[in-house]
């Protein structure tokens, strides 16, 4: 039980700081729609990072904490690096070995669940997570990598488990009762 308490806290910790930097990126057209659902940017954080391990929440949460101190906003970072504003942060072959391995996860549940997961999504997904893991310090990716080679080794897929928690969290039994409910309608 205190380790679920301390892992919560550390996820709310986390999501509370992206929210904050989330809430203060100036878009050029104005206010995104994606910024004024803060609930909805919640639940996708908690996703992403409920499957990673205690040694990534605490390192990240650091660099978190850091970027404030710095006036850095990770979020208006990532944004930046995807339309290709900003001069990459980082050339780290790390970011690259997590991308691959989250992609190729990310292709095996679309071919699976294709009714939840949208096949046709996989660029942009590897465009979206490069750029954040760029705003991630070098310990921080360390424990990203460690999280994506104990996975390996346990058979896990980090997407799958992410859509998994996502489709509980959405009143779901499974994404396969997900599939198969949308595969009826």
């Amino acid at each position: 039980m205190m380790n679920e308490q301390y892992r919560e806290t550390l996820i709310n910790g986390i999501i509370e700081r992206e929210l904050e930097m989330f809430l203060a990126v100036k878009n050029r057209g104005g206010t995104s729609q994606c910024q004024e659902r803060p609930e909805s940017f919640r639940l996708m954080r908690e996703i992403s990072h409920g499957v990673l391990s205690d040694a990534f929440l605490e390192s990240y949460l650091a660099d978190l904490k850091a970027a404030a101190e710095q006036g850095r906003n990770f979020m208006t970072e990532k944004y930046a690096l995807m339309e290709r504003l900003i001069p990459p942060l980082s050339d780290s072959p790390v970011i690259r070995d997590i991308v691959i391995a989250e992609g190729e996860w990310r292709k095996e549940v679309a071919a699976q669940f294709p009714r939840c997961i949208h096949p046709d999504g996989h660029a942009g997904f590897c465009l979206y997570l490069g750029s954040e893991l760029q705003t991630y310090s070098p310990a921080t990716l360390e424990a990203y990598r460690e999280c994506v080679e104990a996975a390996r080794r346990e058979h896990r897929n980090l997407v799958r488990d992410r859509y998994e928690l996502l489709m509980r969290k959405l009143g779901h039994e499974s994404l396969a009762a997900c599939e198969a409910n949308l595969a009826r309608h």
